[in-house]
């Protein structure tokens, strides 16, 4: 008797990026693209991590809410409170580890 496989191969029919947003359930293109756009032009290399999730989480929530979010008092705390959620969980830490390490651009002192 032949032994068959039980789990038939399938190839995904989303694109390599869409699949990537869908990954971190992001379903607008358009917030991907002004997310991405928006962390590229904030994060360096020479951010410390704690720094550049703090970056990445006033991003997204610029991205999704709008920058006038960010000009409130309690953004600060809530920023804060996001970070150290992503930063206690090791999914979420390595997740925007490779974000950051993806999008972050060289400084003077390390290009």
């Amino acid at each position: 008797m032949d032994e068959k496989n039980l789990h038939p191969v399938t190839t995904s029919k989303v694109s390599p990026a869409r699949e990537e947003a869908l990954l971190f359930g992001i379903k607008d293109t358009d917030k991907i693209e002004s997310f991405e756009s928006m962390l590229s032009e904030l994060l360096r290399f020479s951010d410390s991590i704690p720094e550049a999730i703090a970056k990445m989480v006033k991003a997204a929530l610029a991205c999704e809410f709008g920058s006038k979010v960010l000009e409130h008092k309690k953004c600060d705390s809530m920023v804060k409170a996001i970070s150290q959620g992503i930063m206690s969980d090791t999914e979420l830490r390595r997740q925007a580890l490779l974000i950051m390490d993806r999008l972050a651009k060289a400084d003077e002192l390390n290009a």
